[in-house]
């Protein structure tokens, strides 16, 4: 870090001690400031003052003539175009007396006009003579192609006039109907009286008006005017320059009689300011406006003023080469003084002057010198604080920053906060210390932004933005600071990111593990309360079956008990349902087949979707059997319906179906070859997922779902499931299309196991070995006794361990089997059987039980066909199981 240190600081630190300068009392007269007041008194000022007098004055006098120049060449240009209207009306005289207005003398009239235009002057352009009715009836020019038919001109405004007033009529503007450039002509008229002095035709001429303008040509020396000719009313009639432009405008300088001559600064057409004369015409009604442009003024002006100029800039020469001759001692010693204070900014601090001069020099010189002393002392102090404060701010690990405490400008950055932030330390210093923060906290700034005051320290934790984009929490602690000059805050940062993350984290494993701990007790209430009712169906259905026996199949009651019978089937079922959602169902590998499966959960599956979402299954041919655990399918297929279920808000639709796939195809589905393959596909018309998400959805505990409504478990216990019964699971999903998820088994047949369907129990095996029976439920323990005793074999009843303990011990005679159940209060069904083995070497076994953890209850207690008998069980099912075990070979040891 480079601390930026103002000069202006050390100089006021410089010059705020010490003592007072030795320094030499100057003499009245030796002030700079009197000797340069006199010498611009005497030499300036008076050569300026007659200047500025004299062209003042000619000037005034000049523009003055000017005006008076423009005027009279206005009238002048006035009594020229009079002129030449009288020219032309003393024509029209002569053709009235010479030529008669009869029409059949039309060919001798225009010989005439032909001849007097041809010597007629060069403004007139064309002649013509006009019956009594207005009526063309000779022209020196043709007003248009032969054989055209007589033209009437009666409505024209000058006929009207002229045989009303028998004189001179100067008629309208017009454009020329003769001429090929059209130029714009002016109609000069006079009636043809006869004898009587009666109005008998009218004679005409027109006059080109830019011939009539050209008369004011050498009427000024002020270079060519513009000439503008305007009727009594301020429209243009004509223009010397761009006539066509402004022809027929209304435009009359505001304050100018219309009726009287004079001059002025007039606004023209084109939104320039001109010298303008003007001047009435005597002849016709027009007024003759002739302006003169400012840049011929003003060279007139030039040309006048030159002289003048010359004089006066002789006299100011003369007199700054006198104040250079008189200043130049006094600059000298100013310059080296200065040249001085260059050096000491420099960092020549040793820097002294000797200068000699007038007493403000020989002042300014000592001042220099004792400034001089002070600030050397005073620099190697504060050089010395600097290093050890530069030392502590670059060296320190943590990201420091110094901002202003007005502007929020960054005045000064250490190693580390480049480093964190990853800015180069110019585009750091240029910052304001609110861009360091992330926009979010912006706001929250502004209000804990805290008015600068000595002694203030602050702390608190801040969202930054680093350059590359990554948001940081810095925990800052500021202070304040004049070390720079100026109010300033000097801040040290902490980045607690990762414990902000790890604290995050850790409140994330919290919530997942109340979230298991939550699913553990609610499968723990589950698996306990259908514990309880498979009970009740154990006696229901043992007391059915009992019934059945008795009852003759034609009677009524017989069908009665029946239903009752498939009643509490079904009631089985479900709680194997609730058993499989609480996974408290004991994992038995089987062959099943995976149609049956799908097709038992069918009602389950449409009461979890809802009614907005319509479930459609679709199991195919000759699908075959896998080797696998039904709960643990089920679970499965339940945990993808739910989440399929939470894709689709908005309803859906969900398709299941199964599918055979041979050895063949198996390497075209990236499946591992050799062997046939069962897909069960899961596929919903939901949202879909992203590929980040989908990549992660066989993560435990990872969910998009808001906090509180997903444990992130499902789809990993699903997928551990299918692994566990040696299948593969994928996921194909789009977003705004859907998802799917195909899970994909070994086929360990071609076909199906034929299921038996006669509804008819098998007739029961007798027997008449001694049972042991342990169970606590009242209804289950009594209904079994009652089948058993009625197949012939002996049973010894207990309700707990201890009293299955304390009958054999009574017993006299030989136990052939102890039934017991798995969880019972006091001793388990497994110390149970412990016990009894040792109490009576080779006793055979069966465990029953309607729910239990693998681990924490069933323990090393095996599970397969001739040991574990699942409740709940029929009356046939209970014998048949029985009869199994007790004619199996006796296990030794």
């Amino acid at each position: 870090m480079r601390w930026a240190w103002r000069s202006r600081y050390h100089q006021e630190r410089s010059c705020s001690a010490g003592d007072p300068p030795n320094l030499t009392p100057m003499g009245r007269f030796g002030s700079i400031r009197l000797r340069l007041v006199g010498l611009a008194l005497f030499c300036a000022l008076p050569l300026v003052a007659l200047g500025v007098y004299r062209l003042s004055r000619n000037a005034s006098h000049e523009r003055t003539m000017l005006r008076s120049d423009v005027e009279r060449a206005a009238t002048v240009a006035a009594a020229r175009i009079d002129e030449r209207i009288r020219t032309a009306d003393a024509l029209l005289v002569s053709l009235a007396a010479t030529l008669s207005a009869d029409p059949s003398q039309s060919a001798t009239n225009e010989r005439a006009l032909v001849r007097t235009l041809a010597d007629a002057p060069s403004p007139v352009s064309n002649l013509f003579l006009l019956d009594t009715a207005g009526t063309l009836i000779a022209a020196a020019r043709s007003f248009g192609p032969p054989g055209d038919s007589a033209r009437a001109f009666a409505n024209r405004g000058y006929f009207t006039v002229v045989r009303e007033t028998r004189g001179l009529v100067v008629g309208e503007i017009r454009r020329s109907m003769t001429l090929s450039d059209r130029p714009w002509v002016v109609v000069l008229a006079r009636a043809i009286p006869d004898d009587r002095g009666q109005f008998v035709g009218a004679v005409s001429l027109t006059v080109r008006l830019d011939s009539l303008l050209s008369a004011s040509k050498g009427s000024t020396d002020l270079g060519t005017p513009l000439v503008t000719l305007l009727d009594t009313s301020g429209v243009v009639l004509a223009r010397s320059e761009d006539p066509d432009s402004v022809v027929g405008q209304r435009r009359f300088p505001a304050g100018i009689m219309n009726d009287s001559g004079g001059s002025g600064n007039v606004r023209g057409l084109d939104g320039e300011t001109r010298l303008t004369g003007f001047a009435r015409s005597r002849t016709a009604p027009w007024m003759i406006q002739l302006a003169i442009s400012p840049q011929a003024l003003d060279a007139k002006l030039t040309r006048n003023r030159a002289d003048d100029l010359a004089l006066f800039f002789l006299a100011v020469d003369l007199a700054i080469f006198m104040a250079y001759l008189v200043a130049l001692r006094i600059t000298r010693p100013i310059a080296a003084l200065a040249d001085a204070a260059r050096s000491f900014e420099r960092g020549e601090t040793g820097t002294r002057t000797a200068i000699t001069g007038p007493g403000e020099i020989r002042l300014l010189s000592g001042a220099f010198n004792q400034m001089a002393e002070t600030v050397e002392r005073r620099t190697a102090a504060l050089g010395d604080s600097e290093r050890r404060y530069r030392l502590l701010f670059d060296s320190n690990p943590l990201p420091m920053w110094a901002w202003d405490a007005d502007t929020l400008q960054i005045m000064a950055v250490n190693d580390a906060a480049v480093e964190i932030y990853g800015y180069e330390r110019e585009h750091l210093q240029s910052l304001k210390i609110d861009q360091l923060l992330d926009p979010s906290e912006r706001d929250r700034f502004r209000v804990a932004r805290l008015p600068f005051s000595e002694h203030r320290q602050s702390a608190g934790t801040w969202l930054h933005r680093t350059a590359n984009g990554r948001k940081i929490a810095m925990e800052v602690v500021t202070t304040s600071s004049r070390r720079l000059g100026r109010p300033s805050w000097l801040s040290v940062g902490i980045d607690v990111t990762a414990r902000r993350e790890t604290e995050r984290a850790l409140a994330r494993s919290e919530d997942q593990l109340r979230q298991v701990q939550k699913m553990e007790a609610i499968g723990a209430f589950a698996g306990g309360t259908s514990h309880d009712f498979n009970n009740l169906l154990t006696g229901m259905l043992g007391y059915c079956d009992l019934a059945l026996a008795e009852l003759p199949v034609e009677s009524p009651a017989h069908q009665d008990v029946a239903k009752v019978r498939a009643l509490a089937l079904q009631g089985s079922e479900l709680t194997q349902q609730i058993l499989t959602v609480s996974r408290q169902h004991v994992v038995h590998f089987s062959r099943l087949d995976p149609n049956e499966t799908v097709r038992s959960l069918d009602r389950l599956l449409t009461r979890i979707l809802g009614a907005h979402i319509e479930l459609t299954i679709q199991l195919g041919d000759d699908v075959g059997m896998m080797h696998g655990d039904v709960r643990q399918l089920e679970q499965a297929l339940l945990n993808l319906t739910t989440n399929a279920r939470d894709a689709m808000p908005a309803g859906g639709t969900l398709h299941i179906t199964t599918q055979a796939v041979n050895a063949a195809n198996a390497t075209a589905l990236n499946l591992p070859v050799g062997n046939a393959w069962i897909r069960i596909a899961v596929r919903d018309t939901g949202v879909g997922m992203t590929a980040d998400v989908r990549d992660r959805i066989f993560e435990p505990f990872f969910t998009t779902k808001d906090r509180g409504k997903g444990t992130g478990l499902g789809l990993a216990l699903a997928y551990a499931m299918v692994k566990q019964a040696d299948g593969i699971m994928r996921v194909e999903s789009e977003q705004g299309v859907g998802t799917t998820f195909s899970m994909w088994f070994p086929r360990i047949d071609a076909a199906a196991a034929t299921v038996a369907t006669d509804e008819s129990p098998a007739p029961l095996a007798r027997g008449t070995e001694t049972i042991l029976f342990a169970e606590d439920a009242t209804s289950v323990r009594m209904v079994a006794t009652a089948v058993l005793e009625r197949q012939g074999y002996r049973v010894l009843d207990a309700a707990n361990g201890d009293s299955a303990i304390a009958i054999s011990r009574a017993f006299p005679g030989h136990i052939d089997m102890l039934l017991t159940d798995v969880v019972m209060p006091g001793m388990s069904g497994r110390e149970l059987a412990d016990t009894m083995r040792r109490l009576r070497p080779g006793i055979r076994v069966m465990f029953a039980s309607g729910y239990a953890d693998d681990e924490a209850l069933l323990g090393d207690v095996r599970k397969d066909e001739q040991s574990f008998l699942q409740k709940p069980f029929a009356a046939h099912e209970l014998v048949r199981r029985i009869r199994t075990a007790l004619d199996r070979p006796v296990r030794v040891g």
